[in-house]
């Protein structure tokens, strides 16, 4: 993708699924990227993967503390000397019916996926700002475009999601800087595995996952990453507010 070498790239969620493979997406683009994730152990092996020597390097946080949010963006700009790039793909799924929804389930939910989303695109923003550049690419869902059964929290944090990069996009334009939205539908994920197995039923839960999809299949995560990369390149210059559906037709 035009201008992606050399530019730096931050990845939070990127031990895994969709966050690893924009990794290695960006790094097959000649990016410097840090991996951001809870667990040192998945991050340093997906670097050991991507293969990309010192281009490559880990940081372990948890977006629910603003000060981790902080120090990531602080950690990599200390590594690589700027920022250009934030990719946010932290993110949890909780399906669970309304009535059995604790405050701890919304909790863990919010603040992972859109109170995280903000604060490290606020930390993120704060050396954005002053060199006039970069983009912000948040992993939002389909779910946040429409009601999801049995999954109020998750889908209401997508939606907010949508709407911070809306607002982020109007505020920061004018500093040059671009945000978007990734709204995948279900992906081929670790975390569709744990939905599945830890489902009553999981071959039925399996078995109905392509269900409504006009292509007849679930997506790939390096599908999405392909989304993400150009998003972030140069080719999608005049590309910014907006959610960019990644669902296989499901919300046609």
């Amino acid at each position: 993708m035009l201008g992606l070498a050399d530019k730096v790239a931050l990845v939070t969620g990127g031990s895994s699924g969709i966050g690893e493979a924009c990794v290695q997406r960006l790094v097959s683009e000649g990016c410097r990227v840090m991996i951001c994730g809870r667990d040192e152990a998945k991050c340093r092996a997906v670097a050991e993967s991507a293969g990309a020597g010192e281009r490559v390097a880990t940081v372990t946080g948890d977006v629910r503390r603003v000060a981790d949010c902080t120090r990531m963006v602080e950690e990599t700009v200390a590594r690589f000397g700027r920022l250009d790039i934030l990719v946010g793909s932290a993110g949890i799924w909780l399906e669970k019916p309304t009535l059995e929804m604790t405050e701890a389930d919304w909790d863990d939910c919010l603040d992972t996926c859109l109170k995280g989303a903000f604060f490290v695109s606020q930390a993120a923003l704060a050396h954005m700002v002053p060199q006039s550049s970069g983009v912000i690419v948040h992993i939002a869902s389909d779910s946040g475009h429409h009601g999801e059964p049995e999954a109020a929290a998750y889908a209401a944090a997508k939606a907010g999601l949508i709407n911070v990069v809306r607002t982020l996009a109007h505020d920061h334009g004018p500093d040059g800087i671009r945000v978007v939205a990734v709204s995948p539908g279900i992906i081929a994920t670790p975390m569709l595995d744990k939905a599945i197995a830890d489902s009553p039923d999981p071959d039925a839960y399996a078995s109905w996952q392509a269900d409504g999809y006009p292509l007849g299949r679930i997506g790939q995560p390096q599908e999405v990453a392909a989304v993400v990369a150009f998003l972030a390149s140069d080719e999608a210059a005049f590309v910014s507010g907006v959610s960019w559906l990644v669902d296989g037709g499901y919300c046609a």
